[in-house]
């Protein structure tokens, strides 16, 4: 009796067990991955999806190629993936904010639910000084927001950009006020910085790792709720530290990969998978990471989907509160974060 229970069980074991632990490694390419990102070859999203595919590709033993389709804010790129066979061959990417407020801008058809999200860094907002500035700390900076209200300058990439939301976001939630001084982008706006044409800036910290590393500027805090560590100079602290309660999800730009909602479950399954073994232990993301001022954050699933869509929610309000965004989000079922 004892051998027929034993051999029972292991038939079961050899019918379901095996099946359900291969489930995650059942899906094999066939053919290589395409990985679109929607801007040109050199920024930010490229740079950063072009190591991610060499690990990707380890990972599943499959050539994985980041195509550039740029065009239309982004909308060129993800409309072609979502017109693509949602087979598993064809992925988006890019920062899930631009992906979740393509809606309320009236620009593509598409809302964050529609996606499988695969999150690998958040880049946040640094509030960063001259190197020779009479501010030495965040509160010192508040201070003289507060006592010169609108004297402070502050270098971003142009109104709207997230550098001027963030500056915009902190500086009514210390009750103080400062003023915008705009360039267009990242280099001329840290070189501003760096002369003492401006005060400030809250540029990303992949925009100003080079200057930070080089001790051309002091960097403040990030507006983020977790320390960012920039390989070459040491931990730039959260604002939370001094400032428990600000809260802007939508300041720190979540980049990963997007699988459109249809994909095969096998597909999904092997990717998450991909995330949870080689993805999260990639000392080659977490180096580049460090390098170069973003948050390593290998996150997949439910917990990817509940960081985006409170990314997204607040991003896609404050939008349409600054007149940015043209559709009120709620009519779309965003609602307002509380």
């Amino acid at each position: 009796m004892r051998k027929v229970i034993w051999g029972l069980a292991a038939a079961a074991l050899a019918a379901f067990g095996p099946a359900s632990v291969a489930s995650a490694q059942e899906w094999q390419p066939e053919r290589p991955v395409n990985i679109v990102v929607p801007w040109a070859a050199g920024g930010a999203t490229d740079a950063i999806m072009r190591v991610l595919s060499g690990e990707v590709s380890k990972a599943l033993g499959t050539p994985v190629v980041v195509v550039n389709q740029t065009g239309a804010t982004g909308t060129v790129g993800t409309k072609s993936v979502m017109d693509a066979p949602a087979d598993g061959y064809t992925w988006a990417s890019g920062g899930v904010q631009d992906l979740g407020t393509y809606g309320v801008q009236g620009l593509l058809d598409t809302a964050i639910e529609d996606w499988h999200i695969f999150l690998i860094v958040r880049n946040a907002p640094v509030l960063t000084v001259g190197q020779n500035s009479q501010f030495d700390t965040v509160e010192s900076l508040v201070d003289f927001m507060k006592a010169n209200p609108g004297k402070l300058t502050v270098g971003t990439s142009g109104i709207p950009s997230t550098a001027y939301s963030a500056m915009q976001a902190f500086a009514q939630h210390v009750e103080g006020d400062f003023q915008a001084v705009s360039y267009d982008g990242d280099a001329p706006t840290m070189v501003a910085v760096v002369s003492g044409e401006v005060q400030a800036t809250t540029q990303s910290g992949p925009g100003q790792a080079a200057m930070i590393k080089g001790k051309r500027v002091r960097p403040l805090a990030v507006l983020a709720d977790a320390p960012l560590v920039i390989k070459g100079y040491g931990v730039i602290p959260p604002i939370t530290e001094t400032y428990p309660d600000f809260r802007a999800p939508g300041l720190t730009i979540q980049v990963g990969i997007f699988l459109p909602k249809g994909t095969p479950d096998e597909v999904v399954a092997r990717m998450e998978s991909v995330w949870a073994n080689e993805i999260a232990n990639s000392e080659t993301l977490k180096n580049y990471a460090a390098e170069n001022g973003s948050i390593f954050t290998p996150v997949y699933g439910e917990e990817a989907q509940k960081m985006a869509q409170e990314a997204v929610r607040e991003t896609a309000w404050r939008m349409f509160d600054n007149g940015v965004a043209t559709i009120s989000p709620d009519t779309l079922g965003i609602q307002r974060l509380e």
